[in-house]
């Protein structure tokens, strides 16, 4: 078995999180959560996505704050979901790896023979699970908050170095994942940099842009 680097409390979130995808939530106190941010959304949705990305399955990894600065790491996150969503529909977030609150992330990142990003074979989901979708509201279930690029734009592998850089992008920015597989001397593990660029901003708010944060997964699971 790989060793993984979630932890038991890690495996409790993605336990949790699927409660609460799988109830509806109360209408009046979190329509905000129905406008998720999508492209093309019958093919984020595909049979393959749903197996690829089923609840508690290894092919889940996280983005998340090295320094455990929840603070810094909250602010980075609503400055990515101000392109869609007002950011104070949003609860608190953690930027701790082993939080109940936090960002998880599936993808998988196609490359052909060359390196290159084959974009149609190509997706990610990132899910933003706040003290909201924890808690609930008035005893009501609400779902993380989710941003799904069902296709790459560009992006490459080079073997030798182990490095990656992959952009996907849609209708309200881009988000970019440069990292490294092997980096901590694990070769089963990716890691490195997200990096977010809005194109717009719900009212009241600037265009943001900045550093994400660290993100982990298996190569396995991410690389193909």
């Amino acid at each position: 078995m790989k060793k993984s680097f979630f932890d038991k409390s890690v495996l409790t979130v993605l336990a949790s999180a699927a409660l609460l995808m799988s109830a509806c939530a109360k209408k009046d106190d979190s329509a905000v959560r129905t406008a998720e941010r999508t492209a093309v959304t019958a093919a984020a949705q595909s049979t393959n996505t749903a197996n690829h990305c089923a609840e508690k399955s290894a092919n889940w990894g996280k983005i998340f704050d090295p320094a455990n600065n929840s603070n810094q790491f909250e602010e980075q996150v609503k400055g990515f979901v101000s392109a869609t969503l007002d950011p104070i529909n949003l609860g608190t977030i953690s930027g701790d790896i082993t939080a109940k609150t936090g960002v998880d992330f599936c993808g998988w990142f196609q490359f052909d023979s060359a390196g290159n990003l084959v974009p149609t074979s190509s997706a990610v989901i990132i899910k933003i699970v706040d003290s909201v979708a924890v808690q609930g509201i008035n005893g009501q279930a609400v779902p993380p908050y989710n941003v799904i690029f069902s296709a790459g734009t560009s992006g490459t592998v080079n073997h030798t170095t182990r490095q990656i850089d992959v952009v996907f992008k849609d209708n309200y920015g881009e988000i970019r994942f440069q990292g490294q597989y092997g980096a901590n001397g694990d070769m089963n593990l990716v890691e490195g940099s997200v990096y977010y660029t809005n194109t717009v901003a719900v009212s009241g708010y600037a265009v943001s842009s900045g550093r994400l944060g660290t993100f982990r997964a298996y190569k396995s699971s991410l690389i193909k």
